[in-house]
Order: C-alpha cells, then sequence, then structure tokens
C-alpha cells in the first residue's frame, strides 16, 4: 500500500510526540514537587511572575506572585516556586539581580552558612535590595563634589605657598580631615559593592 503525503506527515508527528514522550518520561521527577517561600523586597525593578530564581547561581525555581503588602510598611511580597531537590537555609540571603549587564532580572538566593538548619516550605526567607542607580550616582556625586572642594583648597593654598604654614594651620587641619573622612566614604562604599556586588545590577 502506498502511503499518502498526509499519511506519511501524520506518522511523522506522531513519531515526534513519541519521541517527545519518552524524553519527559527520563528527564521528569516523579514526587518532586516544588515548594513555597516568601521575600520581601522595597523595590522589585524587573521582577514578574515566571522569572527565574537561582540558588547559587543555579536555576531552581520561579516566581509565581508578586504583590504588595502595606503592613508595617509597604513591601513587595514576593512567592517562590523552589524544586524540591534544592535545599534553602535560613540565613540564606534573597536578592535581585541581572543576567549579564543588560540581560533579565532573576531572583538569586545565597547558600547560606553549613551550620544553619534548612527552611520549611511556606518559610520566609531574609532579602536584600539592590541599590537603586539613582542613589548610587547621588552618593557618587557627592564624593566628587568633596573631593572637587579639596582639590580646590589644596590648590589656593599651593598658590599661597610663600606664606607662614601656622597662618594656615586651621584651612591644613580641615583638608586633612576632609581627606581622611572622604577615603572613608570611598572604602566603605567599595567594601560594600565588593560584597554585595548585584547591588549594581538594578535596573533603576
Amino acid at each position: 500500500m502506498r502511503l499518502t503525503n498526509e499519511m506519511k506527515t501524520g506518522i511523522v508527528v506522531v513519531a515526534a510526540i513519541a519521541i517527545a514522550a519518552v524524553f519527559w518520561l527520563k528527564t521528569a521527577k516523579p514526587g518532586s514537587s516544588p515548594y513555597k517561600l516568601k521575600t520581601y523586597f522595597n523595590h522589585a525593578d524587573g521582577i514578574k511572575p515566571d522569572t527565574i530564581v537561582k540558588l547559587s547561581g543555579i536555576d531552581v525555581g520561579r516566581v509565581v506572585g508578586i504583590k504588595f503588602d502595606y503592613e508595617p510598611e509597604t513591601k513587595i511580597e514576593v512567592t517562590l516556586s523552589v524544586d524540591k531537590e534544592a535545599k534553602v537555609r535560613e540565613d540564606s540571603i534573597a536578592y535581585i539581580a541581572t543576567s549579564g549587564m543588560i540581560g533579565d532580572a532573576y531572583i538569586g538566593m545565597t547558600s547560606g552558612s553549613p551550620d544553619a538548619a534548612f527552611v520549611k516550605p511556606g518559610a520566609v526567607i531574609a532579602s536584600e535590595d539592590p541599590i537603586e542607580m539613582r542613589k548610587f550616582w547621588k552618593k557618587a556625586d557627592a564624593i566628587a563634589n568633596n573631593l572637587d572642594t579639596t582639590l580646590a583648597e589644596l590648590k589656593k593654598l599651593a598658590e599661597n605657598a610663600n606664606s607662614v604654614v601656622k597662618d594656615n594651620r586651621p584651612r591644613i587641619d580641615n583638608i586633612v580631615v576632609n581627606l581622611e573622612q572622604t577615603a572613608v566614604n570611598f572604602k566603605d562604599f567599595s567594601e560594600d559593592i565588593k560584597k554585595h556586588p548585584w547591588k549594581l545590577l538594578s535596573k533603576k
């Protein structure tokens, strides 16, 4: 019996479905229903339902709910659906990051400490907000302005280098204090970014 084009197409479709079914059966994990966790953010730019959830950089779930919580202050409540095999510790921290510099946002979770217990379904895990870019640039501008003022003072002193040093002692002391404070600000700022690099990845 000769097969018509329609019959050939039907056989190909059935074969494709059968292959897909076999693949699903081999990769599916029966009984591994996910569990839910909650976390809260002050702002959650780029987060939406079905956003990827990662644990230590590995995909382990999806965002399944987002809503406002107004008590005692306005927060964004984010519900996470996490694979049963992915165990989150009680001191794990949720954060918002992006895949690359301009990629899609995702919610990451740190691994937590080895001696911390694993959370139970329905638990709330701590979170850390990414720095808003407007606040980041505001802080950077403040530091830059302080440096400009300090450099201007130094230049003025250099132009009057022939003056008696003791006449300029208060100004010198003030400049030293400003430089020391600026150095502390830069150190704190850079240390914070080193410890929490995802803070630079907010797309606000």
